[in-house]
């Protein structure tokens, strides 16, 4: 991808922690939720009820495993982590997490002997104890970046599976029990050319999935879609379908209707481009510029609620300088307003998260401050406009890797942040917003979203600590 949008990426993808908070008026004080002493990063959050679990990465003496905690009481207190893993998995990375109808879904990649594996755990017990860890992807082979989606008593894995160097495709999995057993993995794409960034969707009997790849000579985004609980999928669709590279597909859906948005340089600059479909894949609507910039934008989020899609993303203003914009559609993404500048500062903002709730809630990472610094902005008038934004962990140390969920008019938050040489998992609420958190960034440990984009097209190592 372009380099001033790599450039960017590769800073917001460095981790470093330490703690330092002031007072936060509306959010509530912030915890460290990691195991003190550990090198804690990449933080998964799932909120569900008065229920708030996160799941991340923990290293500790060279040794990557899968962490977990929960709190039963909306976040005031948190229960003693505990491994996901067992003693025969090193190196865990990549971890995804899902929840439906009290029941958790973990799923991650760890390398052994064989190679990279994908590995899979469930609790059915609201997160009070998981499943002994089962193998998703074949022994033997390289598997990386796996996604989960669940429906019902059916959970659908889609991960990449490396064939041999630089020749990566999309695998696909399924369980009709409830994540007790897996079937055996089936190819969705089978050619030799590069896929990178699997998404997946799932609603009733449809499995939707999505990723990007070169196996037409540039990259283009592509989708696949099952309407038998992923027993067989119908032909690969080419969605951007153009002479340009277009790639870090992200897709949302409700029912029938499908909301995909995608970075692209086919107008000379990379732009942020949308399609939609509203019959559950059959058909898309035709590729939709709505950055319509001469700068590079990239790396879009979205959300879809009711007939509203909103989108964010990061766009180049000036050298050293990136904005967060978004945009909304109030007819289905037919058509898009004129993007607003949400962070429109002096440093580098990156890296957009965004939750919707009634009100609309955009988070960031910024360096303005002189450090990165997590930021959050909120709309109470469905996206026309939104408040000033705050600084929410405001320290001297380096705030990093937010995540957000909004339940349904409390938001939390949590991040990793520097803590000496170390990381530390940070978490914090508020049920007024009116602002200010506490910290998380990286210095140390490269893993953003520029080694994602990269590993994930061309797996130029194997996948090990």
């Amino acid at each position: 991808m372009r380099n001033v949008i790599l450039l960017l990426l590769c800073a917001f993808t460095s981790i470093s922690v330490c703690s330092a908070f002031g007072d936060s008026p509306g959010f509530t004080n912030a915890i460290g939720i990691s195991k003190q002493g550990d090198n804690s990063t990449i933080p998964q959050l799932i909120v569900s009820g008065n229920n708030v679990y996160v799941g991340w990465i923990d290293n500790n003496a060279n040794s990557f495993k899968v962490f977990f905690t929960k709190s039963t009481d909306g976040g005031s207190t948190f229960e003693t982590p505990f491994n996901l893993g067992n003693s025969s998995q090193q190196g865990a990375d990549n971890l995804n997490m899902m929840e439906s109808n009290g029941k958790l879904y973990a799923i991650w990649q760890s390398t052994s002997s064989s190679g990279s594996v994908i590995y899979f755990s469930k609790s059915a017990d609201e997160g009070n104890t998981f499943s002994s860890p089962s193998k998703v992807s074949l022994v033997g082979t390289d598997s990386a970046f796996p996604k989960i989606a669940v429906s019902g008593d059916h959970v659908y894995a889609v991960w990449l599976e490396r064939i041999e160097q630089n020749v990566t495709n999309v695998a696909f999995a399924k369980s009709d029990d409830g994540g007790d057993s897996f079937g055996s993995p089936i190819a969705i794409t089978t050619h030799s050319g590069t896929s990178g960034l699997p998404q997946i969707s799932a609603d009733a009997n449809n499995v939707y999935l999505l990723w990007e790849d070169n196996s037409l000579g540039n990259f283009d985004v592509f989708f696949a879609k099952s309407t038998d609980m992923g027993n067989t999928f119908n032909p690969v669709k080419n969605i951007s379908s153009n002479t340009g590279q277009s790639g870090t597909p992200k897709m949302v859906s409700a029912g029938n209707n499908i909301a995909i948005s995608w970075m692209d340089d086919s107008s000379g600059s990379y732009n942020i481009m949308f399609s939609k479909s509203t019959d559950g894949g059959l058909t898309f609507s035709k590729p939709l510029n709505i950055s319509n910039s001469t700068k590079d934008a990239g790396y879009p989020e979205l959300a879809l609620s009711g007939n509203n899609v909103y989108v964010t993303w990061t766009n180049t203003m000036e050298k050293n300088n990136y904005d967060i914009l978004f945009s909304k559609s109030d007819d289905g993404g037919q058509t898009f307003a004129n993007p607003v500048n949400i962070s429109n500062n002096s440093g580098a903002s990156g890296w957009p998260q965004i939750a919707v709730s009634r009100d609309v809630y955009i988070s960031w990472v910024d360096n303005t401050p002189g450090n990165f610094d997590i930021y959050i902005a909120k709309s109470i008038d469905n996206g026309a406009s939104f408040e000033t934004p705050v600084n929410i962990s405001n320290t001297p140390n380096e705030s990093w890797y937010n995540r957000m969920a909004v339940h349904p008019d409390t938001v939390y938050m949590v991040w990793q942040e520097a803590n000496g040489s170390n990381h530390d998992i940070m978490f914090t609420k508020s049920t007024t917003f009116v602002p200010e958190f506490g910290p998380v960034v990286s210095i140390v440990l490269v893993i953003g979203i520029m080694v994602i984009v990269a590993a994930s097209r061309i797996f130029p190592m194997k996948f090990s600590s």
